[in-house]
C-alpha cells in the first residue's frame, strides 16, 4: 500500500489534488480530511527530536506524554469522533501500542512540567504547600512533597533505526485499517509539511508528496473578502507580502527527490490535460486508471476561483504591491 498525500501552505489549493487523484480507480481516498500527527507541534517529529536526536532524562519521557495527549486529542470526543472514524475505531489502541513500544521502562515519578501541564494555578499551589513545610515540620531535613504521587515517568532512548521502524510499522497498520477497500493507494490529506520534507519522508515505505501553491493574489482577496478567518495577515499588504515569502522560505534551500512533485494550483485548470498527464506520470498511473476523470475534480468549476482579484478593483494598489513583492510566485496565463 502506498501512500499519497498532498503538502500547502494554506488555502493554495491542495483539496484539488486530493480530488483529481481521487478519480483514479486504484486510490482510496480519506477525503479532505487532514491527518497532521506527524507534523503538528508534539507530533512525530518532535517526539523523535526529544527521544532520538536529544534524549535527555526529562525531556524524552515529557515527550511521550506530550505525544499522548495529541493522540487522545485526535480521538475527539462522541460528539466530534475525529480520527476514530477514519481509522474503524482503532486510532487510540494502535497509537498507545506505538508508545509503548517505543518506551524501555517507567517508574513511579514525576519532575516540574508535569506539575505545570496541570495548570500554571495548581504548579504554584502545590509549590506553595512545599514551601510552607519546608519552613515549618521539614525545615531540618532535606524532604520535598511528593505533589504527584501517582504520576508515572516512561523512559525512552531508541535508535534512530528502531525509531523509523516503529514509526513505519505504526503508520502502516494506521492506514492498512483506514484502507477499507484494500486498495494500493489510499490518498491521506496533510500528513507531511512541505518544508523540511526528506525528513518526513522517512517515516514511510512507500509515500508520494504533492506540494501544492497558487498565485498569491488570489490568496490575498481570498482571505481578505471570502474566509477572513485570520490565519492570513491581510490587515495590510506589506504585512501580508512578508508571510507569504516566510512560510516559503523553506524553497530556497529544500532538496526534493523523486518521491515529491510541485503542482500550480492554476496549471490544474488552465493546462489540465498536460498536468493530469505529468501527476499520472509520477504515480505511475495508466490513462485508464483514470476512470472517474472530471467528475470530483472539475476544472470548469475551479476555474471560478482564480483572477480574483479583478472582481475586486478596490484593492488595485494592494494587488499592484503583491506584483511588484511576489513576482517569483505570479502565474500568468500564456
Amino acid at each position: 500500500m502506498r501512500i499519497i498525500s498532498c503538502a500547502s501552505y494554506y488555502g493554495t489549493g491542495s483539496s484539488a489534488i486530493t480530488d483529481l487523484v481521487t478519480e483514479f480507480e486504484n486510490v482510496y481516498s480519506l477525503t479532505e480530511f487532514e491527518f497532521r500527527f506527524l507534523q503538528d507541534p508534539d507530533g512525530i517529529s518532535d517526539l523523535e527530536f526529544n527521544l532520538v536526536e536529544n534524549h535527555n532524562r526529562h525531556n524524552s519521557g515529557h515527550a511521550l506524554k506530550r505525544y499522548k495527549k495529541v493522540i487522545d486529542f485526535n480521538s475527539g470526543t462522541r460528539f466530534a469522533r475525529k480520527y476514530e472514524t477514519f481509522f474503524d475505531n482503532k486510532w487510540k489502541s494502535i497509537s498507545y501500542k506505538y508508545l509503548e513500544n517505543l518506551t524501555d521502562f517507567s517508574f513511579p515519578g514525576w519532575w516540574s512540567y508535569d506539575l505545570l501541564d496541570k495548570g500554571v494555578r495548581y504548579y504554584y499551589r502545590k509549590l506553595f504547600i512545599n514551601k510552607i513545610l519546608k519552613m515549618t515540620i521539614w525545615r531540618k531535613n532535606e524532604r520535598v512533597l511528593n505533589v504527584l504521587p501517582k504520576e508515572i515517568t516512561y523512559c525512552s532512548k531508541p535508535s534512530e533505526e528502531k525509531f523509523l521502524q516503529c514509526t513505519r510499522e505504526y503508520i502502516n497498520e494506521l492506514f492498512t485499517v483506514a484502507n477499507k477497500e484494500n486498495k494500493p493507494n489510499i490518498m491521506v490529506d496533510q500528513i507531511v509539511p512541505p518544508s523540511n520534507l526528506n525528513r518526513f519522508i522517512r517515516y514511510f515505505d512507500d509515500i508520494k508528496v504533492f506540494v501544492v501553491d497558487r498565485d498569491p493574489r488570489d490568496l490575498y482577496v481570498l482571505e481578505k473578502y471570502i474566509w477572513k478567518c485570520r490565519i492570513i495577515p491581510t490587515n495590510n499588504v506589506e504585512t501580508f507580502c512578508k508571510w507569504f515569502e516566510y512560510v516559503r522560505a523553506h524553497r530556497k534551500t529544500d532538496k526534493w527527490d523523486d518521491k515529491v512533485m510541485f503542482v500550480q494550483f492554476e496549471d490544474l485548470i488552465y493546462k489540465y490535460e498536460n498536468t493530469v498527464k505529468n501527476i499520472a506520470e509520477f504515480l505511475d498511473f495508466s490513462p485508464e486508471e483514470h476512470a472517474k476523470k472530471e467528475t470530483i475534480f472539475k476544472p470548469e468549476v475551479s476555474i471560478k476561483n482564480t483572477r480574483l482579484w479583478e472582481n475586486f478593483p478596490n484593492v488595485e494598489s494592494d494587488i499592484e504591491y503583491i506584483e511588484n513583492e511576489l513576482r517569483e510566485y505570479l502565474y500568468e496565463i500564456n
